[in-house]
Order: structure tokens, then C-alpha cells, then sequence
């Protein structure tokens, strides 16, 4: 299995977020604060009272709305197709 490193990969991933932001897909008048590190989202057949641990996951990155304090999500794979993960 690959790994991915996001240190070596900060520079394109945020080329990629700055992308879509000039493109209107997502905004926030104060513009975005890149939070540093992978998101790992879990993904579930079944949902039910219990909490599970472990099982696929999508990796992710996230930018925070400097004034709205939303937080967006991006598939990594959609930012960097060619990532080896």
C-alpha cells in the first residue's frame, strides 16, 4: 500500500483548492485557511446504535471559511487524480 505525505504534497494540493475557489465553487470573504493533514471520512453499509471502528475510508482535505467558519471538504483523489494512495 502507498502512502502519501502531506508535507510533500501541501503545495499541489493547495493549487488545487485555489483552483476551485476561482471558479466560484466554494467562498467566504475572507478567504480560507487550509487545515493541515488528511481527513479520513468512514463509509458504512449500516448504520445503527453502535459506533464502528475501522472499514473503508475516503481520504480528504479540508479548508476552514476565515469568516464563516465553515468547513469544506475535498475528495483527494479529485484534487490530485494521480496520487499514489
Amino acid at each position: 500500500m502507498n502512502t502519501a505525505n502531506f508535507e510533500q504534497e501541501k503545495e499541489k494540493i493547495q493549487q488545487a483548492i485555489e483552483k476551485r475557489i476561482a471558479q466560484g465553487i466554494i467562498s467566504d470573504p475572507g478567504g480560507f485557511i487550509l487545515i493541515e493533514g488528511f481527513i479520513n471520512m468512514p463509509t458504512h453499509n449500516e448504520v445503527g446504535g453502535a459506533f464502528v471502528i475501522g472499514g473503508p475510508t475516503i481520504p480528504t482535505v479540508a479548508v476552514v471559511g476565515k469568516t464563516t467558519g465553515l468547513i469544506y471538504t475535498f475528495a483527494l483523489k479529485i484534487l490530485l487524480p494521480n496520487i499514489k494512495i
